[in-house]
């Protein structure tokens, strides 16, 4: 499997284990120093395992009883290590969300991609 192949996998896998309310397993998809940045949170983001888990608790809180639509995009620079979520989500309103992941190579499997950064931007 490609890099970008391996990445978009591992994207959609997050996005599966989430729908399914797979806090620990979608947890076990970041690296041990992840960062997430999100509109939520009293601080610019959220750094490692220990700050991500609640965050994720959270997300499968709000994503229970939702439809969404998924739509993977390349990033335009042409980074294999960069994956774009634009995501639609229905419940009373529409809200739009795009996300982006920055993945890595493990430092133990070089063949294991994990997320290094996760970006949230909702649009209007």
């Amino acid at each position: 499997m490609k890099t970008n192949e391996k990445s978009e996998f591992v994207v959609r896998e997050y996005f599966k284990r989430i729908r399914s309310g797979d806090v620990q397993g979608s947890l076990n998809l970041f690296s041990d120093n992840g960062v997430v940045h999100e509109p939520f949170s009293k601080s610019k983001y959220l750094s490692g395992k220990s700050e991500i888990e609640p965050f994720l608790n959270s997300v499968v809180m709000a994503n229970q009883g939702l439809d969404y639509g998924l739509k993977i995009e390349k990033d335009n620079q042409g980074d294999n290590n960069v994956v774009i979520a634009d995501v639609i989500f229905h419940k009373e309103n529409t809200i739009r969300c795009m996300i982006t992941f920055q993945l890595e190579n493990t430092k133990a499997d070089k063949s294991v991609r994990t997320i290094k950064r996760m970006d949230i931007e909702f649009i209007d």
